[in-house]
């Protein structure tokens, strides 16, 4: 072979390295980064029914589905939800929709937002996990449901029998102040690490928990009432963990990715960052997701009795939560933290929303409508030429 030959052979090797590197970078990124995940598909842009983003080298196809993407997007428009998110995603981790409100575009990754009595999934997680609760377990407790101080539910003249289901689905403060005072600290800390709290993999939204300071410190936080912060995103991977049999799921806002010649790079399977609690436990956590939706909290919203009547044959469980947002802009922060099962398929939705005194609709309701306008979708009962027709939900300022 020529010297020119083998040099000709030698720049073709090296060039085909480095553009094996590059692919490996690339994947590299896609697998341990979803905050490059979420900054790539804000550029994406939509082409033949899928959100694209494409450079001189690869081609990325996104997970987020265009049209509840925008379904969403619609619903906070047309509820004047001016501080708020939605976020829609399966079991298994794939993102299909994430809207924040059109003035506050990143709303769904922001992680400060207060965990309120969503924080009672990983209390009664680290109660069931330690032994200490059962479906049936009753407390006796001070104080009535929507109490706040630790010192009423020790001390309060008033005691009640608590039982689990009811506790759970009526989000009783008390109960679950108490249950952290049981399991201790460490317990509930560690719980509070296996769902992600203070975690910094994976470059993703997770959620912030303090160290309690004393006993009433750790009672707020049992309670929902502590110093716990969450985004929509990490609030979505908690439930998901409940529908995987307490395996958490690894999200991820990529479907594939292309080179050039249209080869396929990298591709989503299913992983997880591991076992989080017990099939029973998250069984057990299903079934009190549902009757909060059924008989709870959440029962008395008037958009959810709504879906109830126009929908009855869709499955709903959630955890709702309800707490002052001290952070900008100050409010009332409303969660809805839930799941639906539409003709034997399973959504994860997380709605929010930070209301003052006149607003259009709560947090929880929020998530209502958009189980709505998600299933009308799915069921295909939604045309085209309806998209700009008037929102067909009675809605008024309080």
């Amino acid at each position: 072979m020529s010297v020119k030959k083998a040099l000709i052979v030698l720049f073709v090797l090296v060039l085909t390295a480095c553009s094996h590197q590059n692919r490996l970078e690339v994947v590299r990124k896609i697998t341990s980064d979803f905050s490059y995940q979420f900054n790539l598909w804000k550029k994406a842009k939509l082409e033949n029914g899928s959100y694209v983003f494409e450079d001189e080298n690869y081609k990325v196809f996104f997970t987020v589905k265009p049209e509840l993407q925008e379904a969403l997007e619609r619903l906070l428009k047309r509820f004047k939800v001016k501080y708020g998110a939605v976020v829609l995603m399966s079991p298994d981790g794939k993102i299909l929709a994430l809207a924040s409100s059109l003035e506050y575009p990143n709303l769904v990754f922001k992680n400060t937002f207060p965990c309120a009595s969503t924080f009672k999934l990983i209390t009664a997680s680290a109660g069931l996990e330690s032994g200490l609760l059962k479906k049936n377990t009753v407390l006796c407790c001070g104080g009535v449901e929507d109490s706040c101080s630790p010192t009423v539910w020790l001390k309060s003249k008033l005691w009640l029998k608590r039982d689990f289901t009811s506790s759970f689905s009526l989000s009783a403060n008390p109960f679950f102040g108490n249950v952290a005072r049981l399991i201790g600290r460490e317990e509930l800390l560690e719980t509070a690490r296996k769902f992600g709290f203070n975690s910094k993999a994976y470059n993703f939204p997770w959620g912030i928990v303090r160290n309690p300071l004393d006993d009433n410190e750790l009672a707020l936080l049992g309670a929902g009432l502590g110093i716990s912060r969450t985004s929509p995103l990490h609030l979505g991977l908690i439930v998901s963990t409940f529908l995987n049999n307490g395996t958490m799921p690894k999200p991820f806002l990529i479907e594939k990715v292309e080179d050039k010649t249209g080869k396929v790079l990298w591709e989503f399977t299913k992983s997880s960052f591991g076992k989080v609690v017990s099939s029973e436990t998250s069984e057990i956590i299903k079934d009190l997701m549902i009757e909060t939706v059924k008989s709870g909290t959440a029962s008395t919203k008037k958009y959810f009795k709504i879906l109830k009547r126009r929908f009855p044959n869709v499955l709903v469980g959630g955890k709702t939560g309800t707490l002052s947002e001290l952070t900008y802009p100050e409010g009332r922060c409303e969660w809805f933290a839930g799941f639906f099962t539409f003709k034997g398929k399973t959504f994860v939705i997380v709605s929010l929303a930070v209301n003052n005194s006149v607003y259009y609709i709560s947090g929880q309701d929020l998530g209502a409508v958009s189980i709505m306008e998600i299933v009308k979708r799915l069921n295909q009962q939604v045309v085209d030429s309806d998209r700009n027709q008037p929102c067909d939900y009675e809605f008024h300022a309080y």
